[in-house]
């Protein structure tokens, strides 16, 4: 296995790497190749590598004098190119890729059916589904039967100002003059943003006291020699059990979320952060600050288990 960058910088997650080399895997890293090497046949019987070093936007540039060359009867090119349309252009979109409907089959082409990155560049898990339904299609269509209609999926995001609306508790026109006392203001909403939406919520910025602590329950592993990798695809990790998964979940910090602990109400000194009245209390808005009382202590911020309440200094 030979990669551009160093192992220390390489995209695969580190147990990955660990075990490749474990099942017998040569990993020549910070390596890039030069040449495709011919015997007097014209076939593969090699490729010229040499040291590389990144220069500028991802430009790679061979180090002179470490040049060498790597013995190999099939070279395979996995560096994330086009679709070879050779044979079959008339599927060719325009961009080297192939149009699918919802059942992957391809339109106005009964008889075609594409799954993978030939119609999108995705993950090996959106490939595997693309390809179940187009294989349910196929099956179909063998039997004289029409595709099955997909179900639609709702894709669309959470709306706040939507489900203010529904609730009637649509905001108010802005006012723009109005200076003070905007935290009872109704054309505003306030203590609702998730701080994880925008930001990695780290240790330092949460209450840990609030927490027990709960050991992570580890999925057993099963290490696989050199000598059986070959031939084996029994599961390499073990799933967790339903009751493991559910405590797995119950370990959940909710960083950057309000989980309506009531700490910052309870612990303010100067009684300046309360309850939204449950009348006007809609998803995200659980508490309110008053700040003609809020001296700016940070109390609710350091007992704030989740690191939800983020303090900045006004003028």
């Amino acid at each position: 296995l030979t990669s551009v960058f160093p192992r220390d910088k390489m995209t695969a997650q580190p147990h990955e790497v660990e075990e490749a080399i474990h099942e017998g895997v040569v990993l020549k890293d910070g390596v890039m190749p030069l040449e495709v090497l011919r015997d007097e046949n014209g076939r593969a019987r090699g490729i010229r590598m040499a040291q590389c070093k990144v220069e500028g936007n991802m430009n790679l540039v061979p180090v002179p004098g470490t040049e060498f060359e790597l013995e190999a009867d099939l070279i395979v090119a996995a560096i994330g190119q086009q679709g070879d349309l050779r044979g079959v252009e008339d599927l060719d979109n325009g961009r080297t890729f192939i149009e699918a409907d919802r059942t992957y089959r391809v339109p106005g082409r009964r008889k075609h059916f594409v799954a993978g990155d030939i119609v999108r560049p995705h993950l090996l898990t959106t490939a595997i589904g693309q390809a179940w339904v187009a294989v349910e299609g196929i099956d179909r269509f063998l039997k004289g039967e029409e595709p099955a209609k997909r179900p639609k999926v709702d894709k669309h995001h959470f709306n706040l100002l939507d489900k203010l609306r529904e609730a009637g508790l649509e905001p108010e026109p802005y006012n723009h003059e109005q200076v003070r006392g905007t935290s009872s203001a109704r054309f505003a909403v306030h203590n609702y943003e998730d701080r994880s939406k925008q930001e990695i919520i780290t240790t330092d910025k949460m209450f840990l006291g609030h927490f027990t602590y709960t050991p992570r329950i580890k999925r057993k592993e099963h290490v696989v020699d050199a000598k059986d990798v070959i031939g084996h695809f029994e599961e390499r990790r073990e799933g967790l059990s339903e009751e493991q998964a559910q405590a797995e979940a119950n370990r959940c910090m909710s960083c950057g979320l309000c989980f309506e602990c009531d700490n910052c109400v309870v612990f303010c000194p100067q009684d300046a952060v309360h309850r939204v009245p449950k009348s006007e209390r809609t998803t995200g808005r659980y508490v309110f600050t008053e700040y003609s009382r809020c001296i700016g202590c940070h109390i609710c911020s350091d007992v704030c288990p989740t690191g939800y309440i983020d303090m900045a200094l006004g003028e």
